[in-house]
């Protein structure tokens, strides 16, 4: 289900740091008993992690990650991030599209394919990065869930609807909390991961805070799409097609659904003071079919 881009991250940062260092390809397969279309491979994010490892000490470099846990190794800290997502190793190998096998592999003996490796950290939003060993890495942290509340929680009837046309929804990046939230997706990225700087994967679905963030919510959600990162993203947002952000990044680029009335949001007695609307971004024909039969009472543009 999860879908990488054509340019994978791990290869490029690995060659950026390669070519900081002033070393041809050649010297560093020479430096690490690698030969130099392996160094190639690796630098388009192809290889085995035995191999990516020689270069990574051959360099000096390391794995940092902004959510990646403790732990001896990178396998226990991807465990340790997996299970702090309430992910089993077949949720994670069935995201992924790979077999229970290989996460074991990956996850008890360092083992497998760096292609896997960089599926498995953007699936769990490990917010990972390539830098010189024992350095400190400064992460970036926006305040981009700054305005998220339980209060602003998309209600149920709606997620319901959602729910016979998508199923499980893969990513939510933006929950108000790790566990019982009322999006049902395999994974979920709270406050504390900062989803609005995380690659996302698969099919998304984002409540926004509608705060001062909100345009880049609404920005975020047409790149991941355009990029090839997310399969499908479905934004719940406030219709306000008279914003820059609208013209810029939902009309025409995305199909909207006018929603009647308005939502009640969380537990709320009272309704929103503004209309919302769902964007979608990535919805093919056979989607927008089916949202037209579940969302009856809506009005759809684009």
């Amino acid at each position: 289900m999860l879908k990488l881009p054509l340019h994978s991250v791990l290869g490029s940062d690995l060659r950026k740091h390669r070519k900081t260092t002033r070393i041809t390809q050649a010297e560093l397969a020479a430096g690490t008993g690698l030969s130099v279309p392996t160094i190639r491979l690796l630098e388009a994010g192809g290889g085995n992690l035995d191999s990516w490892q020689k270069v990574l000490d051959h360099l000096h470099l390391e794995l940092t990650g902004r959510n990646l846990p403790a732990g001896s190794t990178l396998g226990e800290r991807l465990a340790n991030l997996r299970r702090h997502r309430g992910m089993s190793q077949r949720d994670l190998a069935v995201l992924i599209t790979v077999s229970q096998p290989t996460i074991v592999a990956l996850e008890r003996r360092n083992r497998g394919r760096l292609a896997t490796l960089e599926c498995v950290l953007v699936a769990l939003g490990a917010g990972t990065q390539l830098g010189r060993r024992g350095e400190s890495r400064g992460f970036f942290t926006g305040a981009g869930n700054s305005s998220m509340s339980q209060a602003w929680e998309t209600p149920c009837e709606l997620l319901e609807a959602l729910a016979t046309v998508f199923g499980r929804f893969d990513l939510d990046p933006c929950a108000p909390r790790k566990t019982r939230t009322r999006v049902k997706a395999r994974c979920h990225f709270t406050a504390e991961d900062d989803g609005l700087t995380l690659p996302w994967h698969g099919t998304v679905f984002v409540n926004p805070p509608y705060g001062r963030s909100l345009a880049a919510w609404v920005a975020k959600a047409r790149r991941e799409v355009e990029a090839g990162r997310a399969k499908a993203v479905v934004a719940l947002l406030p219709a306000r097609p008279d914003t820059a952000y609208w013209h810029a990044h939902v009309a025409g680029r995305a199909a909207v659904y006018f929603l009647r009335g308005r939502l009640r949001f969380g537990d709320g007695k009272q309704s929103a003071p503004f209309p919302s609307a769902l964007a979608i971004w990535g919805a093919g024909p056979g989607i927008l079919e089916a949202l037209d039969a579940t969302l009856v009472a809506a009005w759809r543009a684009g």
